[in-house]
């Protein structure tokens, strides 16, 4: 049976923290086929648009929703994505079904809104770090860190630290070498 991997976009989302661990996945999926089955999410269906105008179509979260692994975008539309009610307590909801969960970059902050990361070790990009350790003083910052596992939470730094991520999560997932 496929793992299914929920992404999680919003408004204003970086274009790689999402398409660079989709990609990771769909190709390990080529190695591995009917390892994942992937769905792209966002509050609402249709076309979200990324910090760089360039869109992707995305599924409406739905509230019910059960992933194996739920991986949360990052970019500057996390400033007002984490304060959003909906996304919020989607990703509350959905991390309590999930195996796992992850953040590329300041979808970390989403996470800790969420409260998953109280307690926990986590990372976020460089050069937000300071920002989210005065927000969320219950999680342990990591700055220097690519990505961090903490129990069944996965944070990671910027762009290219989410395709990291993705490989771990597969190698976790299938091996180091189908990773």
């Amino acid at each position: 049976m496929a793992r299914r991997i929920g992404f999680l976009i919003f408004d204003g989302f970086q274009i790689l923290d999402a398409a660079g661990p989709i990609a990771a996945f769909e190709i390990a999926g080529r190695y591995c086929e009917g390892a994942y089955a992937l769905e792209v999410i966002a509050a609402e269906r249709g076309l979200t648009s990324s910090s760089s105008s360039a869109a992707i179509a995305a599924s409406a979260f739905r509230p019910r929703a059960s992933y194996d692994t739920l991986m949360v975008a990052g970019g500057d539309g996390t400033r007002a994505a984490f304060q959003d009610e909906r996304i919020v307590a989607f990703v509350s909801r959905a991390a309590g079904r999930a195996r796992r969960v992850a953040s590329v970059c300041s979808g970390a902050f989403i996470l800790a809104a969420a409260g998953l990361l109280d307690g926990r070790r986590a990372t976020t990009h460089w050069s937000r770090t300071a920002e989210f350790a005065r927000r969320f003083p219950k999680v342990r910052v990591e700055p220097d860190r690519i990505h961090v596992k903490d129990g069944s939470i996965w944070t990671s730094a910027g762009i290219t630290a989410g395709i990291d991520l993705a490989l771990a999560l597969i190698a976790e997932d299938l091996g180091e070498e189908i990773a």
